[in-house]
């Protein structure tokens, strides 16, 4: 068995990170969890209101529609008796 490459695993201390660093990169990126996770909670807010209102329109325009249709009756009815 041929070794391609028998450097040591480990990295030095220049590349290594100090404790500093890591913490100021999980600080990072836990803000960024932090703020993602808030920016999802709006938009699935946002979806349920324009969800209701969507609703709430579709009640509105279907009794718009019975209302039209008594008018309608209504004037045939008018038509009819004169």
């Amino acid at each position: 068995m041929i070794l391609i490459n028998t450097l040591p695993i480990i990295p030095t201390n220049m590349e290594a990170l100090s404790i500093y660093e890591a913490i100021i990169i999980l600080g990072s990126l836990v803000g960024v969890y932090i703020k993602l996770n808030n920016e999802i909670s709006k938009l699935k807010n946002r979806v349920y209101t324009l969800e209701q209102s969507k609703d709430e329109v579709k009640d509105m325009l279907k009794e718009l529609s019975e209302d039209i249709g008594e008018i309608k009756l209504l004037l045939a009815r008018k038509q009819i008796s004169e």
